[in-house]
């Protein structure tokens, strides 16, 4: 049974992992080198107009429609910054984890946890980049696909340690 554990661990770990990985360049892609110093000047003209009292909703004026576009359109700025990093770490975590498991240790019940806890949190801030005409997959989703995976993937690492506690317990 613990064998059966190990490979559904491998094989979620496998498309959890490269998921996850890639979410890095996937937002990269995304983002087109949007600079974040156009959205920050069309935040600025959305403010100014807001604080001399105009309603910006209801405004004729072009470029503060395509301010406010622009605002819509692009992720909050840590959203990207985090969203890349905190995936390469949670596939790292998740590879390490699986050769732990390997390992029979105790330490394993801890590292599956905060695994699934860190795949969790990356698909929670991954931004929700629409794609463009022949884009590939959404960050949101490709970071949805890589929490499954390493989640199913760390409740098998946790499976297999208490299969092989159990079967220590039965044998002695």
């Amino acid at each position: 049974m613990r064998v059966i554990t190990l490979i559904f661990m491998i094989l979620a770990f496998m498309i959890g992992g490269a998921c996850a990985g890639v979410l890095f360049k996937n937002i990269e892609n995304r983002m087109d080198g949007n600079d974040y110093s156009v959205v920050e000047k069309a935040q600025k003209q959305i403010d100014e107009l807001k604080q001399a009292g105009i309603d910006v909703t209801k405004i004729d004026d072009p470029q503060a429609k395509a301010s406010l576009e622009l605002l819509e359109k692009v992720p909050p700025k840590w959203k990207v910054d985090y969203a890349g990093p905190l995936g390469m770490l949670v596939a790292f975590l998740a590879f390490v984890m699986v050769i732990v498991a390997f390992m029979k240790k105790e330490f394993i019940i801890k590292l599956s946890i905060i695994v699934g806890i860190l795949g969790l949190l990356l698909w929670i801030i991954s931004p929700d980049i629409p794609g463009g005409k022949y884009s590939g997959i959404n960050p949101k989703t490709l970071s949805l696909i890589a929490f499954v995976g390493i989640a199913i993937s760390s409740v098998c690492a946790f499976m297999s340690y208490k299969l092989y506690l159990k079967k220590t317990i039965v044998i002695a």
